[in-house]
C-alpha cells in the first residue's frame, strides 16, 4: 500500500490533521493531482526544481507529492536562513518555482532577486487564499485529473552548511514508479518498528530536514495519518500535551528533544499515557546514554535508531532492546548494505580500532555543481560518511565522533562527544559543546562551552564543571576552560551550530 492506494482504497481517512484543518487521502489526491496540472500549464517541467520556504506547515505536503509523482525534484529551504544564505541555493538549484508563507515572502524575494530567478510571479504564499501571491489561487482550478505518467522525483536537500556553503544532494530520477520506490523503502521501516496505518505520526522535526522529511513521507505511504503541532519552538510541556491528545504512534525526533521532556516537572512526566506510542525514531545527532536510558524507563522500548546522512541514508539501525545490551552503540548495518572502518592508509582495520566509517549500498548522487566534492567523497562504490567509529564483535557500529570535530591535543585525538556527554550527565547543564582552540604548547586545548538551566548559580558552577569531569574522564580530557552562556546557537534541526560557537572563540 502507499498514501496514493489508500486516496483509492479509503479515501476518508485522514491523511493531515493542523488545527481546524484535516485532509484527507481522497482529498489530498485530489490536490495533488490539480497541482501537477498547475505545474504543468506553468511551464515547471519534468526535471525541473520546485523550492519550499516553510515552517512545518500541512501545505509543505500536496507540493511536495506532486513532484515526487511526476519526475520533479523538490528543494526543502531552511526558514531560518538570511537572504543571502537562501540566495545562494536558489541559484545553486534553479528552481522554476517557490513556495512560502507571508511572513517569510519579503525574504524569500530578496533572496530570488539576488539569485537572479526570472521575476516574482512564480513566488507563492500558503496561507490567505485572497493574497495576490496565494499559492492555492494557482492550483485550486485546475483540473483534478490524473497525469498520464506516474513516474518518480525526488528530494534534493542541501547540507547543513556547517563548513562552508551548503551543497544540494542530487540523485538521477530512477525511473520507477513511485510505488515501486515505496517497496524499496519498506525494508527499512519494517527494521525500525514502522508499522502501517491507521495511526498518527506527529511531525517534531522540521520537514526541511532529510530524515523529518523522509519518515514523514514514508507514515504517510503507510497510511498513518501526520499530525502537525502549533508551535514556534519546541516547548516540551506543549508537545506532551499534543502528542497525548491526538494518540501519537509515532515520530521522528531528536536527542535536544528528548533532554528537555526529561526536564519537565516529576507530576508532569508520571501522568503522560505513554500507551498509544509504537515507535519514536532518532537519529541526525548523538544521544547521550543518561538519556536515552532515562526515555526508555520513561516511554518503554520504543525508542528506535539509525545511523546515517541525508548522502547515505539509512545505514545502520537498533532497537531500544538492542540498544540496552550495549549502550551507546548506533546498530548493526542494514540487510544488503555493508559497512567499513578505515584507517589513514586507506584500509579497513581490525575489529575494535577506530577510523573513518564508509557505506557501501548507497544510492550514488552528485554535490549540484561540484563534481570535485563529489568525487572526493567516493572511493569506488564506498561513501565516505565523515564520522569516525569502531565496531565491536558483534558488529555492532559505536559512533565516536566528527572527523572535523576531532580535537588534537599533544598529539593525542580528543571526542568533543564523549566530554558532552560527561557535561551533559550534570543536573545544571541544559547543553554543551567542546570544541578545540588553538594553543601554542599543545595544538589545541579543549574548551567547553555550557548553556545552564534557568536559575543556576553562575557564580559556582564553572569550578563546580571542573570538578565534575576529574574522575570521569582522563585529565587530557578535561576542559582547561568551561565558558557559560545565555544559549547555544543551533540550527533548526536542533542541532548545536559548531560553525557559529567556533567563529565567537576562534581567531580570524
Amino acid at each position: 500500500m502507499t498514501w496514493y492506494s489508500y486516496a483509492q482504497t479509503d479515501p476518508d481517512r485522514a491523511a493531515l490533521i493542523a488545527d481546524d484543518v484535516r485532509v484527507s487521502f481522497g482529498e489530498l489526491n485530489e490536490q495533488v493531482n490539480r497541482i501537477i496540472n498547475s505545474l504543468d500549464s506553468l511551464g515547471v517541467g519534468r526535471g525541473d526544481a520546485v523550492a519550499i520556504v516553510l515552517p512545518n506547515e500541512w501545505e509543505y505536503l500536496p507540493l511536495e507529492l506532486a513532484c515526487l509523482s511526476t519526475e520533479r525534484y523538490i528543494v526543502p529551504v531552511n526558514r531560518h536562513l538570511t537572504a543571502p544564505e537562501i540566495a545562494y541555493i536558489l541559484s545553486n538549484a534553479e528552481p522554476k518555482l517557490v513556495l512560502t508563507n507571508a511572513d517569510l515572502l519579503p525574504v524569500v524575494r530578496e533572496a530570488a532577486a539576488e539569485a537572479g530567478l526570472p521575476g516574482t510571479d512564480r513566488i507563492y504564499t500558503t496561507g490567505d487564499p485572497s493574497a495576490p501571491t496565494a499559492w492555492a489561487s494557482a492550483w485550486q482550478n485546475s483540473p483534478a485529473d490524473p497525469p498520464k505518467d506516474r513516474l518518480a522525483g525526488s528530494v534534493m536537500f542541501y547540507s547543513s552548511g556547517t563548513t562552508g556553503k551548503p551543497k544540494g544532494i542530487r540523485r538521477a530520477l530512477s525511473g520507477l514508479t513511485p510505488e515501486q520506490e515505496h517497496e524499496v523503502g519498506r525494508q527499512t521501516w519494517g527494521l525500525l518498528n514502522l508499522t502501517e496505518g491507521p495511526g498518527v505520526h506527529v511531525v517534531a522535526a522540521p520537514l526541511y530536514h532529510s530524515a523529518p522529511n523522509g519518515m514523514a513521507l514514508g507514515a504517510l505511504g503507510r497510511g498513518v495519518t501526520l499530525a502537525f503541532p502549533a508551535m514556534g519552538r519546541f516547548d516540551p510541556a506543549e508537545f506532551l500535551s499534543f502528542i497525548e491528545r491526538v494518540k501519537m504512534t509515532e515520530s521522528f525526533m531528536v536527542p535536544t528533544m528528548f533532554q528537555r521532556l526529561l526536564r519537565l516537572p516529576d507530576d508532569v512526566r508520571a501522568a503522560f499515557d505513554s500507551s498509544s506510542l509504537r515507535a519514536v525514531v532518532h537519529a541526525g545527532a548523538p544521544c547521550p546514554v543518561p538519556t536515552k536510558h532515562d526515555m526508555i524507563a520513561w516511554w518503554g522500548p520504543v525508542l528506535e535508531e539509525f545511523y546515517g546522512s541525508t548522502e547515505s541514508s539509512v545505514v545502520t539501525t537498533v532497537s531500544s532492546k538492542q540498544w540496552l545490551e550495549a549502550p551507546g552503540t548506533v546498530g548493526q548495518v542494514r540487510p544488503g548494505w555493508r559497512m567499513e572502518i578505515r584507517g589513514a592508509d586507506g584500509k579497513p582495520v581490525a575489529q575494535g580500532e577506530e577510523g573513518l566509517i564508509f557505506s557501501i549500498g548507497s544510492a550514488p548522487f552528485d554535490y549540484v555543481k561540484d563534481p570535485e566534492k563529489t568525487a572526493g567523497t567516493w572511493e569506488g562504490e564506498a561513501l565516505l560518511i565523515g564520522d569516525i567509529g569502531k565496531v565491536d564483535e558483534e558488529g555492532r557500529l559505536f559512533v565516536l565522533d566528527r572527523r572535523t570535530d576531532l580535537i588534537l591535543s599533544g598529539g593525542v585525538n580528543i571526542y568533543p562527544a564523549e566530554i558532552e556527554f560527561t557535561l551533559a550527565e550534570h543536573p545544571s547543564v541544559i547543553d554543551v559543546v567542546v570544541i578545540g582552540v588553538p594553543d601554542e604548547e599543545w595544538g589545541q586545548k579543549v574548551v567547553a562551552i555550557v548553556q545552564p538551566v534557568e536559575g543556576a548559580d553562575r557564580s559556582a558552577l564553572s569550578e563546580e564543571l571542573v570538578e565534575f569531569c576529574q574522575g570521569r574522564l582522563a585529565k587530557y580530557k578535561q576542559p582547561s576552560r568551561i565558558d557559560l552562556v545565555d544559549e547555544l546557537p543551533r540550527m533548526p534541526t536542533g542541532k548545536i551550530s559548531r560553525s557559529k560557537v567556533r567563529d565567537s572563540y576562534l581567531p580570524a
